[in-house]
């Protein structure tokens, strides 16, 4: 017998065997190790039917916690034929067949102590606890609601009929108990936090974080509280009091490198790039294997215009040995920003070598050599992408995009794109190729619609407002083009055609 069994055991006979104000004391941590409290029985004579029924029933305790429980069984059912209704020895019986896996059996047991007594909880809790396993949840619900009846009090009855509400997504129902359970447990932070998850849930930001706020005052060295305001504010986009949260686990735990990598994030986005930098820092002394801090870490670099800065980062991570596809993809990106196509291609072969089948791999590739003129070879390698995976959408986009710049394949260049649009019919680039090649094709009309839908989508892409410019300067809407190649040039100042199309 192993000792979860064993435990397990003991954890089910507390709650068959104990009163229920017991089972209150269970909630709260009290002393409740006393196995069968609540059914001693007034001595009868030794004659007596009654005191056989007994003398079986007290051998099947001792098989019991000798662990024999086919041996325990025989006896409850020897002290069932003399006294077939006595309800605790059907839930003893029940619970003996659940410890040898008879669920059927234990089920109809159960099902008759309940109808012999009622008022008994124990019966009842045991019942939803099989339905649960089952995924019966309405059963157990039904179960747990009828303790509750019985006894009001129940701090382990309501917590418990709050778990099934929450199994079926009835979240309602569940905030509802938990807020009856905190009438009594005023001081568990363990409550408030759950309850805060419940409203998160049901989309009450506000009073979840109400709920949050409280759990994190009972017990200020709640990490996972302060996490799960750190979240709620995210969720708001009120990241200036979403960081301090997370700081304070930190502050609770500083080796969580999950909260060093988020902060990291989240500075960057509030425009603390050296904070961001700093997460980052920290996180390769604390794990210098951590490749993932490294990419962080140079993609802030590579954002801000700077792949010197970002090659120096990841060549630290590439000098320890870390060998990893996406640290080698990243430095042909780096490599190649900074117009070092030769150490480029380098890179971008060693993690061709790593993964020559991965079609992340071949696409970025075939991005790199589009982008150095080599418009075959990057045509082999999107076709290779769509043959290892064809729901590659990126794939499909970036060929008929390239076909429609050089004004050639056009026929071919809308179906690839129109492909990619099947797998993400919103995607706002998508729509903007779709309409780039539909006006390499001298479908103006066509390509009219499909720019002002992807304008819609993406309002603040650069490439998307210039080419809708340079429709509606074919329309002879010179006013517009006009404004929508300004509108580019701001979004981008870097475009020196955009620029000469304005004089």
């Amino acid at each position: 017998m192993t000792v979860f069994k064993r435990f397990l055991f003991i954890s089910l006979a507390l709650i068959v065997f104990e009163n229920i104000t017991v089972i209150e004391d269970a909630y709260s941590a009290k002393d409740i190790f006393s196995l069968g409290r609540g059914l001693l029985l007034k001595p009868q004579k030794e004659s007596s039917p009654f005191s056989k029924a007994i003398a079986h029933f007290t051998m099947g305790i001792i098989y019991d916690n000798e662990l024999k429980f086919e041996e325990a069984i025989s006896e409850y059912g020897k002290a069932l034929e003399i006294d077939p209704k006595a309800s605790y020895i059907h839930t003893r019986l029940a619970l003996d067949y659940l410890m040898t896996k008879k669920e059927t059996a234990a089920l109809d047991e159960l099902k008759v102590a309940k109808s012999l007594d009622p008022a008994d909880t124990r019966p009842r809790f045991l019942l939803a606890l099989i339905y649960a396993t089952q995924k019966k949840f309405d059963e157990a619900q039904k179960e747990y609601e009828e303790i509750v009846k019985l006894e009001p009090t129940s701090l382990w009855a309501l917590s418990s009929l709050a778990d099934i509400f929450i199994l079926q997504e009835k979240m309602n129902e569940a905030a509802y108990i938990y807020e009856k359970l905190l009438e009594k447990e005023k001081n568990s932070s363990v409550l408030y936090f759950n309850l805060g998850v419940i409203y998160s849930k049901i989309g009450k930001i506000d009073l979840a974080i109400e709920k949050l706020k409280e759990a994190v005052k009972l017990n200020p060295n709640y990490a996972q509280g302060y996490v799960g305001l750190g979240v709620l504010y995210e969720t708001k986009s009120d990241f200036e009091n979403a960081i301090p949260n997370f700081e304070k686990v930190l502050e609770i735990n500083p080796l969580n490198t999950k909260i060093y990598h988020h902060l990291g994030y989240l500075y960057y986005r509030v425009k603390r790039t050296d904070d961001a930098v700093h997460q980052y820092e920290l996180l390769t002394k604390l794990n210098p294997k951590d490749v993932d801090a490294y990419l962080e870490w140079a993609n802030i670099h590579l954002k801000e215009k700077r792949p010197k800065d970002a090659i120096f980062v990841l060549e630290q991570a590439n000098k320890i040995g870390i060998k990893e596809v996406n640290l080698y993809l990243a430095l042909g990106y780096a490599y190649s920003s900074d117009e070092r196509n030769a150490e480029a291609l380098k890179y971008y072969n060693m993690a061709l070598e790593l993964k020559p089948d991965d079609p992340k791999v071949r696409f970025h590739l075939g991005a790199f050599y589009e982008k150095t003129g080599r418009k075959e070879l990057a045509e082999k390698e999107f076709r290779e992408v769509i043959r290892l995976a064809p729901d590659f959408a990126d794939a499909y986009n970036y060929l008929g995009y390239m076909f429609a710049e050089d004004g050639r394949n056009l026929d071919e260049a809308i179906a690839l794109i129109k492909k990619a649009l099947e797998f993400e019919p919103n995607n706002g680039a998508y729509i903007d190729s779709l309409g780039w090649a539909y006006y390499k094709k001298g479908m103006i009309d066509e390509a009219l619609r499909e720019l002002e839908r992807a304008i819609g989508s993406e309002p603040d892409d650069a490439a998307i407002r210039g080419h809708l410019g340079d429709i509606y300067f074919e329309k002879g809407m010179h006013d517009k083009a006009r404004d929508e190649w300004q509108k580019s040039l701001e979004l981008d100042p870097a475009q020196d055609k955009v620029r000469e199309k304005l004089k």
